[in-house]
């Protein structure tokens, strides 16, 4: 996965990552049961995490991201388990509003309160 670069914005398709994977595990069983269980693990080293989901066609996608989203969706109160901080997203941040969106929206009340005085 991480040759090929899978995030969630670009995850990879199980087909794709099977066939990947038949060129060094030859057991497709062992290799089915490592692509169910895996999910939600840590990849060696402890800085990624497994993760897939069924996509809108009902195929499997798997990808990998950084260990720490599952504190920082916790922290940041939220229960979607796919959630991905927009960026300039930090803790303390409105989860549901992106914050370039906020500044622009501030700027925005604040031109318009001048107007109306």
């Amino acid at each position: 996965m991480k040759a090929k670069g899978a995030t969630a914005d670009k995850p990879i398709l199980r087909p794709q990552l099977r066939a990947e994977a038949r060129k060094r595990i030859g057991d497709t069983g062992l290799l089915d049961h490592l692509l169910k269980h895996m999910a939600g693990k840590l990849a060696p080293g402890g800085k990624e995490r497994f993760r897939r989901r069924h996509n809108a066609d009902g195929a499997m996608e798997y990808w990998l991201e950084s260990a720490d989203l599952v504190n920082i969706r916790k922290d940041a109160g939220v229960t979607d388990p796919y959630w991905v901080p927009p960026l300039g997203w930090k803790p303390g941040d409105s989860p549901t509003q992106d914050p370039i969106c906020a500044r622009d929206i501030k700027l925005l009340k604040d031109d318009i309160s001048t107007l109306k005085r």
